[in-house]
């Protein structure tokens, strides 16, 4: 297992800070009014992570085992921590780790293990199992194969849960295979051609080593769950938070049992359905907004009129083709009658 981070002397808050600069974004209490940063702030997304995995792990907080990938300065561990959970922070850069294993041990954490690793490590074999997997922040870093391959990975470690924070695709502009799929998404340049190793490791927001990273469209997202092995996956709205960016989601993945429908064998033998990139805006006829003209039409023209008129743009291919149900218009007309 790769090196499990931990110092023989640990530093001070103001010698964190002098070595490894300050905290880049977590806020974390110390106790006695001080905080990691300072002014405190409010952090939106770890009371929505930690929501999230109160309201659906079928366990206690401090009977399960998490694993927070790409954990930068340890947040969500150490919050998970907190509440008794066992803990496993994976982190690369070493400023990150650092001020992590700091707040570890200030706040005396011993049941948070954090490693210097990269997280497309990750394997059973090395880290075992976890009941809750937070993947915060690092999936639109990866680039291809390797973000398809890393949610496999994840999928393997996983018990239950998993957590993603992601930005996503709004757009389908570049198409990539895996395994015999097609995902989209869009290619994002996270660094310069002339960027060395050590601009690399300074940047503690970025890839470690690739120059381009993959963001997959949420259709695409939703497709790579289901081809992975996951058994169901969400969007989550509330807690919200203060982002305003349409392309930043938090989904939820739920690791379980594919279950048997007893009523309706042709639906259970049935594979699930690939979501679309580009799919149809319909919605109930109640919701449509019709222009004055239509209105015009619909009150004051004696069907057979009307009837004609819809043969004639559906034969235009300017309306859709008759998608009543025939025992509907069977009980609409029974109904008409006894009026």
């Amino acid at each position: 297992m790769s090196n499990n981070y931990n110092w023989r002397d640990p530093l001070s808050l103001e010698q964190v800070i002098q070595h490894y600069g300050k905290w880049s974004a977590m806020s974390i209490y110390l106790g006695n009014g001080q905080y990691t940063l300072m002014p405190p702030q409010v952090d939106y997304r770890l009371r929505r992570l930690t929501q999230i995995v109160a309201d659906l792990i079928s366990k206690p907080l401090n009977q399960i085992r998490v694993l927070d990938l790409a954990c930068l300065e340890g947040h969500y561990g150490l919050e998970f921590a907190h509440h008794g959970a066992e803990v496993v922070g994976i982190e690369i850069r070493e400023a990150s780790l650092a001020k992590a294993q700091f707040a570890k041990y200030h706040l005396q954490l011993n049941n948070f293990s954090l490693y210097q690793d990269d997280v497309r490590n990750l394997s059973k074999e090395k880290y075992g199992t976890f009941d809750v997997v937070i993947c915060s922040g690092i999936l639109y870093h990866l680039d291809t194969p390797d973000v398809f391959q890393f949610v496999k990975n994840i999928y393997e470690v996983c018990n239950h849960i998993v957590v993603f924070d992601t930005f996503i695709s709004l757009s389908d502009r570049v198409a990539a295979e895996f395994e015999g799929k097609t995902y989209w998404g869009l290619k994002r340049t996270e660094y310069s051609k002339e960027a060395t190793e050590e601009d690399k490791k300074r940047h503690l927001w970025g890839s470690i080593d690739n120059f381009n990273s993959f963001w997959l469209t949420q259709p695409s997202l939703c497709n790579l769950m289901i081809n992975s092995g996951f058994t169901s996956f969400y969007e989550c709205h509330v807690p919200a938070w203060s982002s305003n960016l349409i392309d930043r989601k938090t989904y939820v993945a739920i690791k379980g049992k594919a279950v048997k429908l007893l009523s309706s064998p042709v639906t259970d033998q049935t594979s699930h359905l690939q979501i679309p990139e580009h799919q149809p805006m319909n919605c109930h006829s109640v919701q449509k907004q019709h222009s004055l003209l239509f209105k015009l039409v619909k009150q004051t023209f004696p069907q057979p009129i009307k009837n004609v008129i819809k043969f004639t743009l559906r034969a235009l291919g300017l309306m859709k083709l008759e998608g009543t149900p025939k025992y509907l218009k069977e009980y609409f007309k029974k109904k008409k009658n006894r009026m």
